[in-house]
């Protein structure tokens, strides 16, 4: 599972400007980085048109391969969806997810607060800096617009350093459910040690198992 950080601040802030220095930053320090952002809605000029009436039509989720090899993954969900969610759907071998526009409490937050903005919206221990040009006071680490290294540095130091050296991921019908201790080991080591057994397979850095049970009749 990734590990999170939350970019928050008030429109027209800079959190885009920010997120996509974060993003060049670890990437160059050879991370894998990916991003969400929340809408409340997206022009329909950027759909793709069968894509799109294909969803209409009540499918689950549609998947709109380019020609340049990227995709566009498109899906029905009845709910809006929360951060912990998304953080599911994401390809464990990512290392950072930074999200935007999310307001779910537990995880880190860099908070930009330019001049005249109301009070910090995120609070300790979720706030882990604040971006700012004037001086703020508190139990966090504060940066100037731009210094995009020492904020990099704070992020790899809290963040991608302090993740544990076995991680788990478990959702039961696309709900996330919390493994932590001897719940994660129990379930975690032992099929690392089982696909490590399999033939042509040493180290794996990340293993994807997806379980189903056919439905009741």
């Amino acid at each position: 599972m990734p590990a999170v950080l939350r970019v928050v601040g008030p429109p027209g802030s800079g959190k885009t400007l920010l997120i996509v220095s974060l993003v060049e930053a670890l990437r160059t320090r050879g991370y894998r980085i990916a991003t969400a952002v929340r809408r409340e809605s997206i022009e329909a000029s950027l759909l793709d048109a069968d894509a799109s009436r294909q969803l209409d039509a009540g499918a689950a989720a549609t998947v709109i391969v380019l020609s340049n090899g990227g995709r566009v993954t498109l899906e029905r969900t009845m709910a809006l969806p929360s951060l912990s969610s998304v953080v599911m759907s994401i390809d464990p071998s990512v290392d950072l997810l930074i999200a935007e526009g999310f307001e779910d409490a537990g995880y880190r937050a860099v908070e930009l607060s330019p001049p005249g903005a109301p009070a910090l919206a995120t609070m300790p221990p979720d706030l882990l800096a604040v971006v700012a040009s004037h001086d703020i006071a508190g139990a966090f680490a504060t940066f100037g617009p731009g210094e995009t290294n020492g904020i990099a540095d704070l992020v790899e130091q809290e963040l991608l350093d302090a993740r544990a050296d076995v991680e788990l991921s478990l959702a039961v019908d696309e709900q996330p459910v919390e493994t932590m201790g001897f719940v994660r080991d129990m379930i975690a080591r032992p099929v690392l040690t089982m696909v490590e057994q399999l033939k042509g397979i040493s180290r794996p850095t990340s293993i994807r198992l997806h379980i189903r049970r056919r439905r009741d009749d």
